[in-house]
């Protein structure tokens, strides 16, 4: 976590579980106390204090209608927005600040849920439909929660979804169309752990949707591409990767696990590193079968960088089957899904298992 910088707001830090789709994901967030400044729109507001250098707050897992994007508005759900997030939050209310896995974006605005006592604020907006749920990888706190302020929002009628004049598009599609961009990233759906490419994104309904800037973020999150199960079509995952070879193995290797009750031909799949940028992919010779609850091991020497890289396994038409992106190692440890086929390790693990269990 970055290091912060404090005005007159006081950290407090707590450990909060959430759930990223069927895998657990844990957060070492954070909370400040702070007071607002002034309200901007309906989604944004500035703090008199500064927290991690800055006191503009873009309010997390919420998107609201735009008041005035490269001179254009949705109206007159835009104002609505902004003018009930007034009334919620007027200047000097103290607030408490709950950031998540990534505190700032791109535009260094603080990223943040924002509570009055024991009023989600964020949720709140949702819940009277003046926000939509928009969740982004890797920030998954209070999925489920927001979801069904949504959903309870549109049964209702309430803000946006106001049968009598509901709003035609999302802001996302507002911004995308007026600056003339198509959408650009790839959508989840947190249930079934499955994605689309970012032109499909209406195959997840609103409730389900979790949005990742890349393809390696969705692979990275544990998600599968539209029609796949488990780690592909054909099942396959990364299980075990040791990418730090020592004294006690002399090499790196890549273990992958069938989890189904039928033999895989693996003739012709690939293992790489970077996607559609591996420098040296080893294709897997013809005839090459991994059998059912089976392990296939592919050792190399000095391949995966040591300060992290990608491990990713594609079908011979290229289509990616399963990737794990790991951020560190040490000599003789492995990175493994524990049980097989299940969640990766937060840790290394001193005691490979390679071409066996790790149950």
């Amino acid at each position: 976590m970055k290091k912060r910088l404090f005005s007159l707001a006081f950290p407090v830090m707590v450990t909060l579980s959430a759930f990223c789709g069927l895998f657990p994901h844990t957060s070492s967030a954070a909370t400040y106390t702070a007071t607002v400044d002034r309200v901007v729109d309906g989604d944004t507001v500035y703090l008199k204090e500064t927290i991690q250098g800055t006191n503009k707050v873009r309010m997390l897992s919420i998107d609201t209608p735009e008041t005035n994007y490269q001179g254009q508005a949705q109206e007159p759900w835009g104002t609505a927005a902004k003018n009930y997030l007034q009334q919620l939050l007027p200047s000097g209310t103290r607030v408490t600040i709950e950031t998540d896995v990534e505190e700032t974006d791109a535009y260094g605005r603080l990223l943040a849920h924002i509570y009055k006592g024991s009023l989600d604020v964020n949720k709140e907006m949702v819940r009277q439909g003046h926000a939509v749920t928009y969740y982004i990888w890797p920030n998954m706190l209070h999925f489920e929660e927001y979801q069904q302020a949504y959903l309870e929002a549109k049964q209702n009628g309430r803000g946006m979804w106001n049968p009598s004049n509901p709003i035609p598009e999302l802001p996302f599609e507002f911004r995308d169309r007026v600056s003339g961009q198509s959408q650009d990233k790839y959508v989840g759906d947190f249930f079934t752990h499955t994605y689309v490419v970012p032109n499909d994104y209406k195959q997840i309904p609103i409730e389900k949707r979790v949005f990742f800037f890349t393809e390696s973020d969705a692979l990275s999150a544990g998600y599968t591409k539209e029609g796949s199960t488990g780690g592909g079509a054909s099942g396959l995952v990364i299980n075990e990767v040791l990418p730090a070879s020592g004294t006690n193995y002399q090499k790196e290797f890549v273990e992958i696990y069938n989890p189904t009750d039928y033999p895989v031909d693996l003739s012709g799949y690939i293992i790489d590193d970077i996607v559609n940028g591996g420098s040296s992919p080893y294709t897997i010779p013809n005839g090459t079968t991994i059998p059912a609850k089976g392990y296939f091991v592919w050792e190399t020497s000095n391949y995966y960088n040591n300060s992290g890289d990608d491990v990713t396994l594609k079908s011979p038409d290229g289509t990616i089957i399963d990737q794990y992106h790991y951020s560190s190692s040490s000599a003789d440890k492995s990175w493994v899904r524990m049980p097989d086929g299940g969640s990766w390790s937060t840790t290394m693990d001193s005691t490979p298992t390679k071409g066996a269990s790790n149950n």
